[in-house]
């Protein structure tokens, strides 16, 4: 459920309590609460926000999220059905309200809201993913499955997703299924002890003991309270096998754990110019998820827009050893070394990406801007003519301009 920054106040400089502060003041107060664990302080902070201004929809939804956290779900339910109440169109919220009525056990109710934040926002991985893991509790498989499909779509690093996914397919009795989404959870969470683990008894259902070992003795390095499950484990295989294997990860509980959620705002910040906010979004994507490669992309993208080329190269280059044939990394690497007069190093950077793919545009125009400024127009030209035989009209005009 999404701790969200509230939207402009009418009249905010005239809504203020007797004690001097307004209504933002009391929600930042309970921003901070919220993410301290400080929930009934939280309550307490938004509270006084909506007394001041009983129309900011969002105040209503991170009261309600705090609420559901302290396990007061009719509570929190009132306060989602007046966030929607005053704003029908926040996808958030609907995701929010299913969560709690999960929580209460009423599954159709939580799909039915996953549902309609689907078709407020057919964009959005977290409704698609909520909505699987309770089809997964009515035991439609089938179902689970295809929104899983659905999240990963949309985002392709979201561990949970794949993980939830693997346990399904375990239980159709797909295990290299299973096992190859486990592999993917791990690759997209390196520190997933229970998806180490599950893998592991699969490898073991397998014959493949070696693998189980490496596996279980990986997962206890992540979390070593697992070492119950194993001593557990091997007292009654198959009971932890079944309890271990089918304990699915929780739903998103929450938006703001969402990495994809604040990469998608850091998108949207971008696309509207607002470089900072942009940095900011997806520093916190990064913070939920370090290895999400994209983000960082992107918010090298930011950096360079506010010039601070340095910055900007050492975002590109963890996301290029996350991800080694990132191209559009490698782009941005070559495009911050340029700015900082590395004309060399931005040749070597776009080289690579011919490397991986020797039709790309961008590299091609690039290095031949790079070749330029280092003085080698023969070599500039070369590449132009090439960016321009893929379809560049810049780089056609370029040669027309300077290449013999």
């Amino acid at each position: 459920m999404a701790l969200e920054t509230p939207e402009a106040m009418a009249n905010e400089s005239s809504n203020h309590s007797v004690s001097g502060k307004s209504a933002n003041d009391y929600f930042k107060d309970g921003e901070k609460k919220f993410r301290s664990n400080d929930y009934q302080g939280a309550i307490d902070s938004y509270s006084k926000a909506i007394d001041i201004n009983p129309n900011n929809a969002i105040a209503y939804n991170n009261r309600g999220n705090a609420k559901d956290e302290l396990g007061d779900y009719q509570s929190a339910l009132n306060d989602y059905n007046k966030a929607i109440d005053i704003n029908g169109l926040d996808a958030s919220f609907y995701i929010n309200r299913g969560v709690v009525k999960r929580h209460s056990k009423n599954i159709k109710g939580a799909i039915d809201d996953y549902t309609k934040a689907i078709e407020l926002d057919q964009q959005h991985a977290t409704a698609y993913y909520n909505r699987g893991f309770a089809k997964f509790n009515q035991s439609d498989n089938k179902g689970a499955i295809n929104d899983y499909n659905k999240a990963l779509a949309l985002n392709p690093k979201h561990a949970k997703s794949y993980y939830n996914r693997a346990i399904i397919k375990n239980n159709i009795n797909d295990i290299k299924g299973a096992i190859s989404d486990y592999t993917k959870a791990i690759e997209a969470m390196p520190l997933f002890a229970f998806a180490y683990y599950n893998r592991g008894n699969l490898m073991e259902r397998l014959g493949r003991r070696q693998a189980a070992v490496t596996d279980h003795e990986k997962a206890l390095e992540i979390n070593p309270q697992l070492i119950t499950a194993m001593n557990e484990r091997a007292e009654n295989k198959n009971l932890v096998e079944n309890k271990v294997v089918n304990n699915m990860s929780n739903e998103e509980d929450r938006n703001h754990q969402d990495a994809f959620y604040y990469y998608s705002q850091g998108n949207a910040e971008q696309k509207r110019s607002n470089n900072q906010s942009a940095i900011d979004y997806y520093t916190k994507a990064i913070e939920v998820n370090p290895y999400y490669a994209e983000a960082y992309n992107y918010r090298g993208l930011a950096k360079y827009n506010l010039y601070d080329y340095q910055a900007a190269l050492d975002d590109y280059s963890k996301a290029i050893e996350i991800n080694s044939i990132y191209e559009d990394a490698y782009i941005g690497c070559g495009l911050a070394k340029s700015a900082l007069s590395d004309y060399q190093g931005a040749i070597r950077a776009y080289e690579r990406v011919l490397v991986i793919n020797p039709k790309n545009v961008a590299a091609y125009r690039n290095r031949g801007i790079a070749k330029e400024l280092e003085g080698n127009l023969e070599g500039a030209c070369s590449d132009w003519r090439e960016a321009a035989s893929l379809g560049d009209a810049d780089a056609a005009e370029w040669v027309k301009a300077q290449c013999c």
